[in-house]
C-alpha cells in the first residue's frame, strides 16, 4: 500500500469560504478558461480579479494599457497580497 497526499495544498494566507451562485453558462466558460490555463476555478477567479484590478488601476492613472503592463501590475498586486 502506498500513501499519497490528495486535495489542494494549504494556503499560506487565511481564506473565508464563500459560495457564489453564477449562471451555468458563465461557470462553464470559467471552467474552460481555467482548464486551458492549468488552473482550478478558484485560482482562475483570483486571476480574473487581479487582472481587472490591475487594469482599473492603470486606467485610472492614465497609463498606456498593454497586456504586458497589465500583467506586470497584476504580478505586483499578487506579490503584495502574498506578502500579507
Amino acid at each position: 500500500m502506498t500513501a499519497m497526499i490528495v486535495g489542494r495544498p494549504k494556503r499560506k494566507r487565511a481564506t473565508d469560504r464563500v459560495n457564489y451562485k453564477i449562471d451555468s453558462d458563465l461557470r462553464l466558460l470559467l471552467c474552460k478558461i481555467a482548464d486551458r490555463n492549468g488552473r482550478n476555478e478558484g485560482a482562475q477567479v483570483e486571476q480574473l480579479i487581479l487582472f481587472y484590478e490591475a487594469f482599473d488601476q492603470l486606467n485610472n492613472e492614465g497609463a498606456t494599457l498593454t497586456l504586458g503592463s497589465i500583467n506586470a501590475r497584476k504580478n505586483e498586486l499578487w506579490a503584495e497580497i502574498d506578502k500579507e
